[in-house]
């Protein structure tokens, strides 16, 4: 495998090595975090089948981490917004859909992924207010003299007009994966369960990883790239892959042959935006409405919360000119 997505001719050798590397991950994730087999840790597709196995493997990673997270009530913490989204992952080379499909959970019916729905907010953000845009629609533009309220340098992004939080969790339960969906259908999402979804997904993936192997086996002399590939004087294009903390989305305009507009939608922009032009607030902030943090000083349910969701506010920071020295702010 060759790191940053570059393209590569297919060899049996190539194949054997990448199924070498799975084998050699695969051991020491059975060893060093599950404490059992990749098939035993299948196995568990209902909360009294994992609570089960628990019991019996309270020492291993994944035992010590679900064992000690529910005796301190992670379980019952960082709820969020009822509303789920995820865009899907690992496209079918057939265009028909993914691997693991998306979608978008509204009460109890789950639909299609559409991005045309998506609209970021700037009510309460340091850009330009331009009202809800979709992504195609955007203008980024830093504002710090008008006084309106802001404070956040994300925006505030939503779907089909609901605040949504995303993440493995979500991921895992549109795909209908028995272990989190058995969780989500007994608790519905919390903090215990998202830290959980990264320990499971890594078992999930290495099962697609070994499929797509044996999938390459058999169509080896396929090509690996098509070129030239044609690019249009004016056009508009989306792209979206689940990475690691959720649905990323890219969203490109094209004008006279060059790119015009560019906006990225990342995971953590999602989950952490700030209240939108209907002062309705993100997915991190309903978390912790009605959380009782007894230590004001040192606030572990406010960090439990935060750290479930991977933050990474890198996306966020932005370097400002102020006359003298460059500042950075953060969110």
């Amino acid at each position: 495998m060759a790191p940053g997505g570059v393209t590569c001719e297919i060899s049996a050798e190539k194949l054997a090595n990448c199924e070498a590397a799975i084998d050699e991950y695969q051991s020491w994730y059975e060893t060093a975090v599950l404490g059992c087999s990749i098939d035993q840790w299948r196995g568990l597709q209902t909360t009294e089948q994992f609570l089960g196995w628990l019991e019996q493997h309270p020492d291993s990673g994944a035992g010590l981490y679900a064992g000690f997270g529910r005796s301190i009530g992670l379980h019952r913490l960082g709820q969020g917004s009822e509303y789920l989204l995820s865009g899907g992952c690992y496209p079918r080379p057939d265009d028909n859909g993914f691997l693991m499909p998306g979608g978008f959970v509204n009460g109890e019916h789950i639909e299609a992924f559409d991005h045309h729905l998506v609209r970021e907010h700037t009510r309460y953000s340091w850009f330009t207010d331009h009202g809800p845009t979709h992504p195609w629609d955007s203008v980024t533009t830093a504002e710090h003299g008008q006084d309106r309220g802001q404070y956040s340098h994300a925006k505030a992004t939503r779907y089909a007009d609901q605040v949504v939080q995303l993440g493995p969790m979500v991921d895992l339960y549109l795909a209908d994966d028995p272990l989190i969906a058995t969780w989500m259908q007994a608790e519905g999402p919390s903090t215990w369960l998202r830290q959980l979804a990264r320990l499971h997904r890594p078992v999930v993936v290495m099962q697609l990883m070994r499929k797509t192997i044996a999938e390459l086996r058999t169509e080896s002399q396929e090509p690996a790239m098509v070129w030239p590939a044609e690019v249009p004087d004016d056009a508009q294009g989306f792209g979206v892959v689940n990475a690691a903390r959720g649905t990323l989305g890219h969203w490109i305009c094209i004008r006279d042959g060059k790119i015009s507009n560019y906006q990225v939608i990342t995971p953590t922009t999602w989950n952490a935006s700030p209240r939108d032009s209907h002062g309705r607030r993100g997915h991190w902030e309903d978390s912790f409405v009605g959380l009782t943090v007894p230590d004001l000083e040192n606030p572990l349910q406010l960090g439990h919360i935060i750290r479930s969701h991977d933050a990474c506010l890198v996306c966020t920071t932005h370097m400002i000119r102020t006359g003298q020295r460059r500042s950075f702010s953060l969110y």
